[in-house]
């Protein structure tokens, strides 16, 4: 902001010299033109390409960045991408903060968002700092697919091989929803645990939260396609 702050008053320095070019030809050249009207126009003229430099100035240096949320205190956060920018700054007047809840938001406050939200933060960014405009705390959802190739039944976890050979732990818990493709009326159907095969194409959803370890998740979807399905 500092460098944004600078590079106004340079503009305003340039400008100023030639708004008083201006007003001493203006001057010179037409006595009967009133002083007062002529400085007076000159200084929105001023005004609006001041307006205007900021505003390109600010467009330039507009950006929209993303990640879970790794700390926050009062006026800043700080979030996990893999980008340069990851220091968000708050502006009390300026910073807007929003929770999403479905097709639909709710305004928050910035004091309300806590680590490991995902945030999207849209803003003006100097020196590797975003100042936020808006902030949206939404869900992350990780979708995939892959090859069941093992099962704990006793502690009601999954293995999920995909064809981009990752290897995702799932945990089936109570609020797991569970379907089956039913081979022979093509028709979802609603299964437990006990259900599940090696070898079953699943196609999962998971939400992600920031803080797992070895591709371990909380199954929130899962959807079966027994091996049979592929047989024709």
């Amino acid at each position: 902001m500092k460098n944004l702050i600078q590079n106004t008053l340079f503009v305003c320095f340039l400008i100023t010299l030639l708004v008083g070019g201006v007003v001493g030809q203006t001057s010179s050249s037409s006595a009967s033109a009133s002083p007062t009207v002529v400085i007076d126009k000159d200084i929105q003229q001023l005004k609006d390409k001041i307006a205007n430099k900021v505003s390109e100035i600010r467009k330039e240096n507009n950006k929209a960045i993303s990640g879970f949320v790794l700390s926050i205190n009062e006026n800043k956060m700080k979030l996990n991408n893999s980008e340069d920018v990851n220091q968000v700054k708050f502006d009390d007047t300026l910073t807007k903060a929003f929770k999403v809840l479905g097709t639909t938001k709710k305004e928050i406050k910035t004091s309300d968002i806590k680590k490991n939200d995902y945030a999207i933060v849209s803003g003006v960014v100097v020196d590797n700092v975003i100042t936020a405009n808006v902030v949206l705390i939404d869900e992350n959802f990780l979708v995939d697919s892959g090859k069941i190739t093992e099962i704990d039944k006793e502690n009601y976890n999954i293995k999920v091989l995909t064809s981009d050979k990752n290897t995702y732990s799932l945990d089936i818990d109570t609020g797991t929803k569970q379907y089956l493709i039913n081979i022979k009326t093509l028709e979802r159907e609603t299964i437990g645990f006990s259900k599940l095969k090696e070898g079953d194409m699943a196609h999962f959803v998971v939400k992600k939260v920031g803080d797992e370890k070895d591709n371990n998740y909380p199954a929130y979807k899962i959807l079966i396609l027994p091996p049979e399905y592929f047989i024709k």
